[in-house]
């Protein structure tokens, strides 16, 4: 109860922020008139154009946190007006990087990229990493230090990346956000017991029709399920409620992919959402002969994501590993 007395006035402070935050820069001079259209590479416009652009991206990070504090404080219609701003910001950045010439050759971008990361990883993270631990800020130290591995890991993807197009080559695999799904269905009388609970069946078969379609779109040919590993029913559902189920992999082999399953309970009156079952379910994908057939790799692209992908790593091998019983 505390915690919610207080969360009036932290929210108070976030929207003082941002609202600040909005309030861009009125004063522009105005360009030459008279002179006939000018190129804008140097123009004040194009100066103009790159602030709006990096204002408007920082407009859209502040309300994305915004919407994270209103959530955790309790105010969904805040967070939600929060969230739609920062989608309109992030709008309007497009548009101005659009005007700006936007991404142009996308060899040239890949070039750029790599630039970038290098940079990130050799020079500003490390040096970045130094201060603070000469500092004291061990903390602070250790996440610098991360994010420079995590830039390296970057620019070596991207480096793989422009050698396959420099060399005309397909490009092999797919992210982990090009498969994930997100699924959703009302619980009726007929999925439920006479107390009015879900069948942990009918929840299940939810969860292997969403981590099916999740194989699917990774590896494009039949898929059949394999195994469930770790189903943890934690809290149950109850008639009427809206079930959804988020599926992505996490994990692929030769021909098998680990889908994670996790499935919220939200009662439509106060949409407030409770997460009730997790697992991993193990898809194989078959060819049209009815055989394990390759998969596509799993292209990792974030920390969460490598996290995942380690530890399905971990239980893969370990099922290999496990004598038959």
């Amino acid at each position: 109860m505390e915690k919610q007395r207080k969360s009036p006035e932290k929210i108070k402070k976030v929207i003082k922020k941002l609202v600040n935050e909005e309030r861009l820069d009125a004063n522009y001079k105005d360009h030459d008139k008279g002179e006939g259209m000018m190129e804008l590479k140097g123009s004040k416009t194009e100066g103009n154009l790159r602030k709006a652009f990096s204002n408007e991206l920082h407009a859209y990070a502040g309300y994305r946190y915004g919407a994270s504090a209103a959530r955790e404080a309790g105010y969904e219609q805040l967070a939600d007006i929060f969230f739609q701003t920062a989608l309109n910001e992030a709008e309007h950045a497009e548009h101005e990087f659009k005007l700006l010439g936007g991404i142009g050759d996308i060899t040239q971008a890949l070039k750029v990229s790599i630039d970038k990361e290098h940079e990130e990883s050799t020079r500003l993270y490390p040096h970045a990493a130094q201060v603070a631990e000469e500092e004291g800020f061990a903390e602070i130290a250790a996440f610098f230090s991360r994010m420079g591995e995590v830039e390296k890991r970057h620019e070596k993807q991207f480096r793989e990346l422009l050698d396959k197009q420099d060399k005309g080559e397909a490009l092999e695999g797919r992210t982990v956000g090009h498969s994930a799904v997100d699924m959703a269905q009302v619980m009726l009388p007929d999925q439920a017991n006479p107390s009015g609970y879900v069948h942990g069946g009918e929840l299940m078969k939810l969860m292997d029709n969403a981590a099916g379609v999740a194989a699917l779109r990774h590896c494009h040919c039949n898929v059949v399920t394999a195994m469930v590993n770790e189903l943890h029913f934690l809290r149950p559902v109850r008639v009427g409620q809206l079930v959804l189920i988020h599926a992505k992999i996490t994990f692929a082999s030769h021909s098998s992919m680990e889908v994670r399953l996790e499935v919220e309970a939200e009662d439509l009156w106060t949409e407030k959402s409770v997460e009730s079952l997790t697992a991993h379910f193990v898809m194989v994908a078959l060819d049209k002969e009815g055989k394990p057939s390759g998969v596509p790799p799993l292209i990792i692209c974030t920390e969460e994501e490598e996290r995942l992908f380690n530890e399905g790593s971990r239980r893969y091998q370990a099922r290999r590993t496990k004598p038959d019983s």
